[in-house]
């Protein structure tokens, strides 16, 4: 497509900017605090409320729980949002903190917990020809060290090759203790499960297990039959093939009229569609009923998002915040983890900014996906699954505080020249994808620059610069050049090398000499010498750019 957009096209590319009921812009609405106070959002404090604005986790008041006392909408409201991105936001990756020890097992899905003084992660291991569940622990959230099966295959029943397992009952104060509860003095975990072999294998259901030792390597005692299937009487039609992982709650205010709460991805007939999310309820943990015709979080547009998945419910001040993956596409960063919030369980509003994880690593090329989120001493842990384009899977783990002492923290973008409806952080969103996308289109020079800016001074081997190509206004350009920040002063870096050694569309990697420096800055020499006519010239654009690891 050429450059050249028509109106509809230009509208089409444009990024939302979101505004507070006012019309400002968020910038103008969020407290540098972190917070969010009760005058900002309209709330009226009534007696008794003061021990409940102290009660909010680790300091974090984004309201006031007043349930009860006044009646909550059904939006929450951008600058809210905005609130909670700046709290469970985990821009440094730790890296791969659990593996299998054999290349053919793949790892996936943690759920992590605090037991006594340790912390546990009940995680998925594929296998031969299925799903068994598994235990980790750790002494401090970052070493952990495999402890053995509890959800094992067990031939002959309902799930006897697939048996994926998933903490139930988790405390969801958000800072809080991350301990489970129990019910009638048993620990609980819901999990898939399914009698036929492979990955995700034919109809998938929802199990629950028990114990009373959550910490050792034993099985878990399971029920012999599913609490909720794709073919029960009350089926809905999205969920009518394979229903995947759950995690349940309870709600002591019993809000939708039962003490235990399901969240859970499901497909429908075919197992083809759309992949949402749905919830049921339960007042004893086997007996569940479904809550409502719809699911409550279903795929939303960002650039073709169509599955969504993987539900975390956790509780910060009076919001219920949901984490899940996103899919844009199957191709690199395809998924990414972002998040939702509700008043009431109910009605959710996604979020629809930056996301909470994307691939900026090797071992995480391929997805960085399917969260579970744990803050603590006030530190947010973000464990997800990790895969590599060769198909390797790990634990990966992103937290809020640079725990390495070497920062990989996020980057600030800038450009000598922009077209109106493209961004320069676009390069560094973890999408390949030719939209969103940065252009020079238009540009009255004949020389323009990407800037990227560190929190803190990096060591930097190379990049790679995923070029665009329209076939129109914008092209490869003829020449690209780097320059470093040294001292006051851009300095070009020695050494450099360029694979391939000419400007194509795609990937282009350079490698030069390590320097140490806060500011790269990539040149772009347009393909048209000489003046560049607004409208007439040939531009050039990127849509991604990475450091070398």
């Amino acid at each position: 497509m050429s450059h050249q957009r028509n109106d509809a096209a230009q509208r089409q590319g444009m990024r939302p900017v979101l505004k507070g009921s006012d019309g400002m812009t968020r910038r103008g609405l969020i407290r540098r605090s972190g917070t969010v106070g009760a005058v900002a959002l309209g709330l009226s404090l009534s007696p008794g409320t003061a021990h409940e604005v102290a009660a909010a986790s680790d300091g974090v008041n984004l309201a006031v729980r007043a349930e009860g006392r006044r009646r909550h909408p059904t939006t929450v409201p951008d600058e809210v949002m905005q609130e909670v991105y700046e709290e469970v936001k985990t821009p440094y990756r730790y890296g791969p903190v659990l593996a299998t020890p054999s290349d053919a097992e793949l790892v996936d899905s943690p759920s992590v917990f605090r037991h006594h003084d340790r912390w546990y992660m009940v995680h998925l291991v594929f296998r031969e020809d299925g799903y068994e569940t598994r235990l980790a622990s750790s002494p401090n959230l970052l070493d952990w060290k495999s402890e053995g099966t509890v959800l094992p295959f067990r031939p002959g029943a309902w799930d006897q090759k697939q048996a994926a397992g998933y903490i139930a009952l988790q405390n969801p104060e958000w800072g809080g203790s991350a301990r489970l509860q129990t019910f009638k003095g048993r620990f609980w975990m819901s999990y898939l499960g399914g009698p036929d072999p492979g990955y995700e294998g034919g109809p998938l259901s929802i199990g629950v297990a028990s114990t009373r030792t959550p910490h050792l390597v034993e099985p878990w005692t399971r029920r012999d039959t599913a609490v909720l299937g794709p073919d029960d009487r009350d089926t809905r039609y999205w969920e009518r093939s394979k229903l995947f992982k759950s995690n349940i709650i309870r709600d002591p205010q019993a809000r939708l009229g039962a003490r235990f709460v399901m969240f859970y991805n499901a497909t429908g007939a075919g197992g083809y569609g759309n992949e949402t999310i749905g919830m049921a309820v339960s007042d004893d943990m086997v007996h569940w009923r479904r809550h409502g015709e719809a699911p409550v979080l279903t795929p939303y547009e960002w650039h073709g998002i169509a599955l969504c998945g993987d539900p975390q419910v956790v509780r910060i001040g009076y919001l219920w915040v949901m984490f899940f993956w996103n899919t844009i596409d199957y191709t690199s960063n395809g998924r990414f983890d972002s998040f939702a919030c509700s008043y009431d369980l109910v009605n959710w509003t996604p979020w629809r900014g930056p996301k909470l994880t994307s691939s900026t690593r090797p071992w995480e090329a391929n997805q960085a996906t399917k969260p579970w989120v744990v803050k603590h001493d006030g530190i947010v842990f973000h464990f997800y699954n990790a895969q590599s384009t060769t198909g390797a899977q790990t634990i990966g783990l992103a937290t809020s505080k640079d725990l390495r002492g070497e920062s990989a923290g996020p980057i600030a973008v800038s450009a000598s020249h922009t077209w109106m409806y493209d961004s320069p952080q676009a390069v560094v969103d973890g999408v390949i994808a030719d939209n969103p996308r940065w252009t020079a289109y238009n540009s009255p020079n004949t020389v323009d620059w990407l800037q990227l800016n560190f929190d803190a001074p990096r060591r930097c081997t190379g990049l790679t610069i995923h070029l665009y190509d329209d076939g129109g206004g914008v092209q490869p350009p003829r020449q690209m050049f780097v320059e470093h920040l040294s001292g006051r002063r851009f300095e070009q870096v020695t050494g450099a090398r360029w694979d391939p050694s000419g400007p194509r569309a795609g990937a282009n990697t350079v490698t030069f000499s390590p320097v140490r420096t806060s500011s790269l800055r990539l040149h772009f020499v347009h393909r048209e010498g000489g003046y560049q006519r607004p409208g007439k010239g040939t531009y050039s654009g990127a849509t991604e750019v990475r450091l070398a690891p």
